[in-house]
């Protein structure tokens, strides 16, 4: 990837062979992506978004019997990443391989990251600053740091120094189709080293693993066809590459406009209604989201762009900020819920990062520019140092997460469930056992967490929600009889649940919770 990875970035290396120089950046590749993702840190699996965007792909790779869950047969807003997810289960039946497809993205995101701030800074002219932004990018991005962050201030501000608004971003403790926006930040580190096709290509990878990143792709193709235009003076070229993204993003736009725009009026506003107020308030009604966080983010973008304000890097981002605070400025005075749901201020999941970059290299360069000589050694050791805090740090971290992960109250009846697991099962779960469907390979009713996205299917969700809410908030017999003619076998209750119906069976139980079966007299 040019520069930041054909190159030793923390040292400018001599002439040398072809083959060794590509070894050379390959295993500066393979070290710099373990050091940021070990200090990043990832969740275990299941958690959050997982049990919604990798059903798909469970139920494809034939895992339990997910093939037959309600929320598996609907339309899958994220068909591409189902498929990789699809594909890895059948060929490598190693989920590890989600944590290494995670850990490389970010390895995609540090040296694009690194190239773009290094085009406008020279990074390398100097192992001290090279090392210095490598170690400034660890601690920025680093598990430590968001942790740190939460216990002092918690809300939206672990994530103020990488993430966007709106709880939205790049990076995350989870892979998941999002993960893929790497390839919009990618996407400008090409196009600085004015390989626009290439560029084109990246924006368009982002969108075509996660549609809602199709306005940043198409934000970026309009930055690039103007900056082009007023390079070269000439429009052909930059018509050239809003044609070629318009090729590239064309399966994933129909595919798209076929299962979730159009239909019945009233349904479709119905179900937008539903996912903007009712599901995803925090990411789509800017009166939620909108706090200190947001402004300080605003701030950096401003002073990034004040950086590059000589670079053609300055039209890349100040056009796409341009067309995501016009937009939000739109959705908020008309209220309309449909941009809402283009979510135009996800664009932030970029922007600010790169932004936050360059602040980072322009305090490198005064830092590293002013250290005397006698200095410089005790300056890198303590980097490498922090580097090593953070890494140590994420681990330590990591173990504590898992040993909690493990002992959730809810593993005992779920390792039941899954060496029981019957063809026909479909569970009734209460709210908080998001992961269900996933460990247990076992189908579900619903559940809040995981939801579809075509607007008859939404309508439907939120009556299977509401229907499973009465339920638990009051055990009602008629609703258990109601609720099995629509295909529940089985219901999880709290241990401490009183349990009146006579037609509920208990055959499993343990401190927290149990499983009980719905006789068949239901049907009668």
């Amino acid at each position: 990837m040019g520069n930041a990875i054909n190159n030793n970035p923390i040292s400018t290396l001599p002439k040398r062979s072809n083959t060794r120089l590509t070894l050379t950046a390959l295993a500066w590749f393979v070290v710099l992506t373990s050091i940021f993702a070990l200090a990043y840190n990832q969740a275990p699996l299941y958690t959050s978004n997982q049990n919604q965007y990798f059903l798909h792909g469970y139920a494809q790779a034939g895992i339990g019997n997910l093939s037959k869950d309600w929320l598996a047969n609907t339309a899958d807003p994220t068909p591409v990443f189902s498929f990789l997810v699809a594909v890895t289960l059948r060929l490598f039946t190693s989920e590890a391989l989600f944590f290494v497809y995670y850990a490389l993205l970010m390895g995609v995101y540090f040296f694009s990251l690194f190239g773009i701030v290094d085009h406008v800074f020279p990074l390398r002219s100097s192992r001290l600053k090279s090392g210095l932004f490598i170690a400034a990018l660890v601690l920025i991005h680093s598990a430590v740091l968001r942790f740190l962050l939460q216990r002092l201030f918690g809300g939206d501000w672990p994530y103020l120094l990488e993430g966007g608004v709106a709880g939205q971003r790049l990076l995350g403790p989870i892979f998941q189709p999002s993960s893929f926006g790497v390839f919009l930040v990618l996407s400008i580190y090409l196009y600085l080293k004015d390989k626009k096709g290439l560029a084109i290509l990246g924006a368009a990878l982002a969108a075509t693993f996660h549609p809602t990143y199709l306005l940043s792709a198409g934000a970026l193709t309009l930055a690039y066809m103007i900056d082009t235009w007023r390079g070269q003076k000439k429009i052909l070229p930059a018509l050239r590459l809003g044609l070629l993204a318009l090729a590239v993003v064309a399966p994933i736009l129909i595919y798209t406009y076929i299962n979730f725009w159009g239909g019945n009026p009233e349904i479709d506003a119905a179900a937008r209604n539903l996912l903007v107020n009712v599901r995803i308030p925090p990411h789509a009604v800017v009166s939620d989201w909108f706090n200190a966080t947001v402004i300080i983010k605003l701030v950096f973008i401003g002073v990034g762009l004040f950086l590059v304000r000589r670079s053609r890097l300055f039209w890349v981002l100040f056009i796409p900020l341009c067309l995501a605070v016009g937009l939000t400025i739109v959705q908020v005075f008309t209220m309309n819920n449909a941009l809402a749901l283009i979510f135009p201020w996800r664009l932030s999941t970029w922007l600010v990062p790169v932004a936050v970059g360059l602040i980072a290299g322009e305090l490198v360069i005064l830092v590293g520019s002013r250290t005397p000589a006698t200095l410089e050694r005790a300056l890198k050791t303590t980097g490498l140092v922090l580097i090593a805090l953070a890494v140590a740090a994420g681990e330590v971290r990591s173990y504590l997460v898992n040993n909690q992960w493990s002992a959730l109250a809810y593993r005992p009846i779920e390792a039941y469930v899954k060496s029981h697991r019957q063809p026909g099962q479909v569970v009734l779960t209460p709210s908080g056992i998001y992961d269900f469907r996933l460990e247990t390979g076992v189908p579900v009713y619903v559940d809040f967490l995981s939801i579809p996205y075509k607007s008859a299917e939404v309508v439907e969700w939120d009556r299977r929600f509401r229907q499973e809410s009465l339920l638990y908030q009051r055990m009602a017999c008629d609703r258990i009889t109601e609720i099995s003619r629509e295909g529940v076998t089985q219901v999880v209750l709290p241990g401490d649940f009183p349990v009146i119906c006579p037609q509920l069976v208990e055959i499993y139980r343990d401190s927290a919770f149990g499983l009980y079966s719905i006789s068949p007299l239901t049907n009668n």
